[in-house]
């Protein structure tokens, strides 16, 4: 006797099938992003420093891709974030450090041999926290992300090109990474923008996007140290302007109750 399933149970398996081929997409892209960290390491050994920062920047564009497919396929799972954190180790935290290394604080000494583990080090525990303790507010990150923190520190590679650093830059290049370090476990919010919104108008975000495409383009090598500079600091901004529109407030409440004050 043969049982056919009814017709309202056919789509609910088709789809039960489609999930589960979706579930492989994003485990594919966690690999990927590893595999470039990878390819980064291996390319930072053989002084091809501006390929390495190109393979972290494409580790990153992975990185972001499979949270956001996982999400909207319905297949987040303990496994896929445990996976994507392990990636994030070897091409945010290995990766750059070992460009950095060989891009010159090797002639440091152990002086640069402990500012790129030290790097590495904060790179793990901030990943270990994140996942231990995960964000309340999802518009913000407790300590500096990760991958910002990689695009931070690929970025003299980027400006350099080929050449390694010259020796009057690498006491800085070495202050700049221990900072950057704890940056990532420091208690500074840094925004998430999960929350940015364009409304309807979908043409806003996709012109957004446009440009950032087309800047990355024309000048990979300038903007990304850019856009990583002006993220690094932008707690200070964010703090400023609060304290401006807080103090411009008060003004307001002092004219409003004595309208007899004059400021000369």
């Amino acid at each position: 006797m043969i049982v056919r399933p009814l017709p309202s149970e056919r789509p609910r398996r088709l789809g039960a099938r489609l999930r589960g081929a979706a579930g492989i997409v994003p485990g594919a892209l966690t690999i990927g992003n590893m595999l470039a960290g990878y390819a980064a390491i291996l390319a930072a050994t053989e002084q091809r420093f501006p390929l390495a920062a190109l393979l972290v920047l494409a580790a990153a564009a992975l990185d972001g891709l499979d949270g956001r497919i996982a999400r909207l396929t319905g297949t987040t799972s303990r496994f896929g974030e445990q996976l994507d954190s392990l990636a994030d180790a070897v091409s945010f935290a290995v990766a750059p450090s070992m460009l950095a290394f060989f891009m010159g604080l090797e002639r440091l000494g152990r002086v640069g041999w402990a500012a790129c583990f030290l790097y590495a080090a904060c790179g793990v525990i901030r990943l270990a926290r994140f996942n231990a303790l995960p964000p309340r507010d999802s518009r913000w990150f407790i300590g500096l992300p990760i991958p910002a923190a990689a695009a931070a520190v690929i970025s003299p590679a980027l400006l350099a090109g080929p050449r390694p650093m010259p020796d009057e830059a690498l006491p800085f290049l070495a202050i700049v990474m221990v900072v950057i370090a704890l940056l990532m476990i420091s208690p500074i919010r840094y925004r998430s923008y999960k929350d940015l919104a364009f409304g309807r108008r979908l043409y806003r975000a996709l012109a957004v996007w446009a440009a950032l495409l087309a800047g990355l383009l024309a000048a990979h090598e300038w903007v990304v140290p850019a856009l990583a500079l002006a993220y690094l600091v932008s707690p200070l901004v964010e703090r400023a302007l609060a304290a401006r529109a807080a103090g411009g407030t008060a003004d307001d409440e002092l004219e409003v109750e004595d309208p007899d004050i004059r400021v000369v």
